[in-house]
């Protein structure tokens, strides 16, 4: 297809398409002269994805691009592959500076996780906890355990969904999951917080949802 069908199909303006084939975000299309290509479902494809990353994951272009590279890494094994797209998501482990994760660390004992001593999500989450203290907010134990359990249940259908993609589109599929499930468990827990102000004040019983235990 021209890059004209290319970008109808893509909902993207033609010059936004072609500035992402001259960053590189675009692989090139098949040239037909010194300044037409054919593009096929591939370059709609990534057109998709970048538009996702972007406009709902609300990735920087860089960091877009980062995911991108490590999704098309070659790699002889799979768990190598999404290792570097988490690594690209995720970003270099943020510096402790000054940091204290004590009590994050404490979290996951008592919980009973086990997760990498480096983890980079350790100093966002002692962040967060140390923030919730300093505006008096009170994140008591259950409160947090309520978080877990919810969160470890989201995670276990993660980790099945994706053993059933098959391996050559798990890195792309993990990227685009990662990303874009954000947003949708942000938005279901604010629904769901609506949901429980309007049952209070209505007396509307509220669905029975069975959270297995962390």
């Amino acid at each position: 297809m021209r890059i004209s069908k290319l970008s109808e199909r893509a909902c993207l303006p033609v010059g936004t398409v072609k500035f992402y084939l001259r960053s590189g975000l675009l692989h090139p299309g098949q040239a037909t002269s010194a300044t037409q290509a054919l593009y096929d479902e591939s370059h709609l494809d990534r057109l998709r994805m970048i538009r996702a990353l972007f406009e709902v994951g609300g990735l920087a272009l860089a960091d877009i691009q980062r995911v991108l590279d490590a999704i098309d890494l070659p790699t002889e094994s799979v768990d190598v592959s999404l290792a570097l797209v988490d690594e690209a998501l995720t970003g270099a482990p943020p510096e402790q500076g000054g940091v204290d994760v004590t009590a994050a660390r404490n979290l996951l004992l008592e919980l009973g996780w086990h997760v990498d001593v480096a983890s980079p999500h350790l100093v966002p989450l002692a962040r967060a906890l140390s923030a919730l203290a300093d505006v008096g907010v009170v994140a008591d134990r259950e409160r947090l355990k309520s978080y877990a359990e919810a969160a470890a249940h989201v995670a276990r259908h993660d980790v099945t969904a994706m053993e059933k993609v098959p391996e050559n589109d798990r890195p792309r599929t993990l990227a685009a999951s990662q990303v874009l499930f954000e947003p949708v468990f942000s938005s279901l827990r604010r629904l769901a917080r609506e949901h429980q102000a309007l049952a209070t004040r209505s007396r509307i019983p509220s669905p029975r949802i069975s959270v297995p235990n962390a």
